[in-house]
């Protein structure tokens, strides 16, 4: 199966959002992690994205909102299917 990088990249973002809901709607040790904060010092340089945050950038809802839509199953799954798909040219 030969991909190209477009095609590619749609597939692991459709993935990634599919496998936050299936976080988000479980009480489990990765939904703890994926919530959860380190304790500590930050370090130098810029700060990383947040996986959560990359989600909401994804789905262009706030974080909060994003976590609340994972939680109903069938609305999260249509829309992580449908966000990546491409329109057909008019």
């Amino acid at each position: 199966m030969n991909l190209n990088s477009t095609e590619l990249l749609r597939s692991i973002k459709k993935k990634k959002l599919s496998y936050f809901g299936h976080i988000k709607s479980h009480e489990s040790l990765q939904k703890l992690i994926l919530e959860g904060k380190v304790d500590g010092s930050r370090g130098r340089g810029r700060r990383r994205k947040s996986w959560t945050t990359n989600i909401a950038e994804m789905t262009n809802l706030r974080e909060n909102a994003a976590a609340k839509a994972a939680m109903e199953r069938e609305g999260w799954r249509s829309m992580a299917s449908n966000l990546f798909k491409e329109k057909e040219p008019l």
